[in-house]
């Protein structure tokens, strides 16, 4: 492993500035292709009707068995500079760390299997099936332009799938959904110097926001723990001095794997505003799921759990453990659609991706492209030597 040259891919990847939103993935996208070309791929642009960029490519020239290592070209938009100690797109190598917007969340991630087929190709090793990358565009924001896309065009049809999220380097085998929830309350407007002629809507809405987590079930999942909710947005009135006869607000309901009925997800918030009601009767608000996602969970017996729990124990000299992961990745497109076996593995924590001076330790980058290499040669074998099938 040229621990330079996966440094000088990541520092590529950073230096090429992929917000979400505000930005695109256009320049990170060009220059992934650049590199997976200079390793003897032939990547594709493949881009969704709204034209953001995701990156295809190949390596092995058989096609089974087949894996997929997948991995966001897109990030959290850096901020103000100001809150950085260095500038977020310089890619800074301090104290042993590469910091950077995306260093953890994931360009680091994709530099270390980019890395890591680099080093499968240098030191002569024939694979025996295919190696796919799939670099998608805007996982930031639910992945409806990228691996998404990639699903709705028969993309993935893997034997299995690594999603490089920063587990630090253990093995996600599940993660939450989520339920984006919109509440509306609505009121009567009057003159703010006469409020008890009209009903306050944002008073409506804040007696339902003290009350929002009696509106989770008693669930837990092992790895996960249990589900959460979050009031994440709010807008309400029209001017200082009128009662306010709209509030809105963005409710956060994330999921455990098995939570797949959006009816019974709601049944709780209306049973609270019911009671508040009784206490309140002039209290009216709205609830419905503007947008679902799925949770998702692998078996922690599947191969290409059990190979990576090797993988990583051979680089580290510690047996990984199963864990959970608390957000949304595009491991469930494998996982839910393609019903592909799928690991979420990577370096860095997630504590500090999406935070100024975003970083990963370039020790943990490099014990990543080691275990990225033994897991691709471990599950697609070596030609010639009678590769096992995939699944």
């Amino acid at each position: 492993m040229d621990v330079e040259e996966l440094l000088a891919y990541a520092r590529a990847l950073i230096g090429a500035p992929s917000e979400n939103p505000g930005g695109t993935e256009d320049e990170a996208a060009s220059m992934a292709a650049d590199i997976l070309t200079s390793l003897g791929a032939t990547p594709e642009i493949i881009r969704s009707d709204d034209g953001r960029p995701s990156v295809v490519a190949r390596f092995g020239d058989r096609s089974r068995p087949s894996l997929a290592w997948n991995g966001h070209l897109d990030t959290v938009p850096a901020g103000s500079p100001d809150r950085w100690t260095s500038p977020p797109f310089a890619g800074e190598i301090r104290d042993g760390k590469l910091i950077g917007r995306g260093a953890c969340d994931m360009k680091g991630a994709i530099a270390a299997a980019l890395a890591s087929a680099a080093a499968i190709a240098r030191v002569g090793v024939p694979l025996g099936g295919s190696l796919w990358f799939h670099l998608a565009a805007d996982e930031e924001l639910a992945g409806i332009h990228g691996t998404k896309v990639l699903s709705q065009r028969g993309m993935l049809d893997q034997d299995a799938a690594i999603v490089g999220e920063p587990t630090e380097l253990q093995l996600g085998v599940a993660e939450r959904g989520g339920a984006w929830i919109t509440a509306t309350a609505h009121g009567t407007a009057a003159h703010g110097s006469q409020p008890h002629r009209g009903v306050n809507a944002i008073t409506s809405m804040a007696r339902l926001l003290l009350r929002l987590e009696e509106a989770l079930p008693e669930l837990t999942h092992p790895l996960i723990g249990g589900p959460t909710v979050n009031a994440a947005l709010i807008e309400g009135g029209s001017a200082p001095n009128v009662v306010p006869d709209r509030c809105v607000v963005d409710i956060d309901r994330r999921l455990l794997p098995g939570e797949d009925d959006p009816a019974a997800v709601l049944a709780p918030f209306r049973r609270v505003i019911e009671e508040i009601r009784t206490d309140h009767p002039e209290v009216r608000i709205d609830v419905a799921i503007r947008e679902w996602t799925d949770a998702a969970e692998a078996s922690p017996d599947e191969r290409i759990v059990r190979l990576a729990r090797a993988a990583v124990a051979e680089v580290d000299g510690r047996l990984p453990a199963a864990v959970g992961f608390s957000g949304i990745t595009d491991a469930r497109y494998y996982l839910n659609q393609a019903k592909i076996p799928t690991v979420i593995l990577g370096p860095g924590s997630i504590t500090v991706a999406h935070t100024a001076d975003e970083w990963v330790a370039v020790d943990e980058l490099t014990a990543a492209a080691r275990a990225y290499a033994r897991l691709f040669v471990g599950f697609l074998g070596v030609r010639g030597t009678g590769a096992t099938t995939g699944r």
